[in-house]
């Protein structure tokens, strides 16, 4: 629960919600990871009580063609692969919609308070594709551009005195990412 606090902006007794917000419900959802028993657990909203976004509220992924081209080319080309995945990945980018919710049990001593949703939440109708535009405004800030031929394949280029250009890919999966580059040795 301490990870996902980032994500209420718990209101002062007597504090009202804005009249524009709409209420929402939050719950647990518990899980064991099959491959190695690891027990999880995430605070999910019952987003199924709002009215539905005008925007867009999927987000693309990489396709699995695109995976299998750039291990070719990592493979034809020496470059080193790494992956990683984003951890609490939606709490990194802000909510556009306007929700709060009143805090349950699992919040202690903040249980039974308001609080206006600030961050993204697992269960948000337009989540992924506001994690995935956070992140794509991100990575265009560090200097990454997005491919032609598919907007979840990212390129940084740049200048080694001893070879010219070096790139970089790193393909996008939600919040699963890989990375295609040059080890630092330069192979």
């Amino acid at each position: 629960m301490k990870n996902v606090r980032i994500a209420f902006k718990v209101l002062d007794d007597g504090e009202v919600v804005p009249p524009c917000f709409q209420e929402i419900n939050c719950h647990l959802i518990f899980d064991v990871k099959m491959e190695d028993f690891w027990r999880k657990a995430r605070l999910v909203a019952g987003d199924h009580m709002t009215d539905t976004p005008t925007t867009n509220t999927s987000a693309s992924v990489v396709s699995r063609e695109l995976v299998r081209i750039a291990l070719t080319l990592a493979a034809l080309n020496n470059l080193e692969v790494k992956t990683t995945d984003i951890e609490n990945a939606y709490l990194t980018a802000p909510v556009t919609e306007q929700i709060w919710t009143k805090l349950g049990p699992e919040f202690g001593s903040d249980a039974g308070k308001l609080a206006i949703i600030a961050r993204l939440l697992y269960g948000l109708k337009a989540a992924s594709a506001l994690f995935r535009n956070h992140l794509a405004d991100c990575r265009q800030h560090l200097g990454w551009t997005s491919c032609i031929a598919d907007r979840d394949v990212w390129c940084k280029a740049e200048t080694r005195p001893e070879d010219g250009h070096n790139y970089t890919y790193a393909l996008l999966y939600v919040d699963d990412v890989l990375v295609a580059h040059h080890d630092a040795q330069g192979h």
